[in-house]
C-alpha cells in the first residue's frame, strides 16, 4: 500500500512540473516557452520557473504566448485550458 501511495505521489508531482523549451529570438536572445495547463500547473508556477531560468529577469514574448481554451463538447469530459508563456531573458548586467 505504501508503494502505491509513493508511486502515485511521484506521478502527480511529475505532471505538475513545468518543462521549459528553449528558443532563440531573431535578435539572438535566449527565450523559453513554458506550457501551463490549468489542470496541473498554475500561471504563477510558470512565471516562477521563468524567473528561475532567467537570472537577470525576463520580458513576456507576446508573439509566442497564448491562451488556449476548449469548448464544452457536452460529453461530460472537462478539458482544462492551456497557457503557453513565452519569455525572453534579459541580458545579465556586466
Amino acid at each position: 500500500m505504501k508503494k502505491t501511495i509513493s508511486v502515485l505521489a511521484l506521478i502527480v508531482s511529475a505532471c505538475a512540473s513545468v518543462t521549459p523549451q528553449p528558443y532563440t529570438t531573431q535578435q539572438g536572445k535566449l527565450g523559453y516557452t513554458l506550457s501551463c495547463s490549468e489542470f496541473n500547473t498554475s500561471q504563477q508556477q510558470c512565471q516562477a520557473k521563468a524567473g528561475a531560468m532567467c537570472a537577470a529577469g525576463y520580458v513576456v514574448d507576446t508573439q509566442r504566448s497564448s491562451h488556449e481554451t476548449f469548448p464544452d463538447s457536452g460529453d461530460g469530459i472537462y478539458r482544462p485550458a492551456n497557457n503557453h508563456l513565452a519569455v525572453i531573458c534579459k541580458d545579465t548586467p556586466h
